[in-house]
């Protein structure tokens, strides 16, 4: 990521944090007693969103580039940009199957080989529980099944 980007995107974040207290502060001005009118409330109000949507567009074209963000139409300028994006994207998706203790492959890598077997359950007819096939009493109601 180049460092324009990178400035791009830290003054797209502090333009939003400051929009977002510019917006704040209209609330906190109007409890005090010598509170100003309302169109200056307005004024600062309008001020403060401006400030977050410009500071929200600034912070994504830092993020992904001009090309990346769809400023600048050039689909191979805009792949090589978002790359870092899609290369954190992947490891945090390798990352959650590693974690889940699944393989690339799509298979659990704790699970048997072979095909899973069915469980078949048998609902007491009592207290409509449900028990494991060769139960010969409800685990719940203790009633034979």
């Amino acid at each position: 990521i180049t460092p324009g980007r990178k400035l791009a995107y830290y003054l797209g974040m502090i333009l939003m944090l400051v929009g977002f207290l510019t917006f704040l502060s209209t609330f906190l001005l109007m409890t005090q007693d010598r509170a100003p009118e309302m169109g200056q409330f307005m004024q600062r109000a309008l001020t403060g969103f401006g400030m977050i949507i410009v500071g929200g567009i600034l912070r994504g074209i830092g993020a992904v580039g001009l090309a990346g963000s769809g400023v600048v139409l050039d689909p191979e300028r805009a792949r090589e940009e978002w790359e870092p994006m899609t290369r954190m994207a992947g490891g945090m998706i390798k990352d959650a199957l590693h974690e889940a203790d699944i393989d690339l492959s799509g298979k659990n890598r704790s699970a048997s080989p072979g095909p899973a077997e069915k469980e078949i359950m048998i609902r007491c007819q009592s207290c409509r529980q449900l028990n494991e096939e060769d139960s010969k009493f409800c685990q719940e109601c203790g009633r034979p099944v």
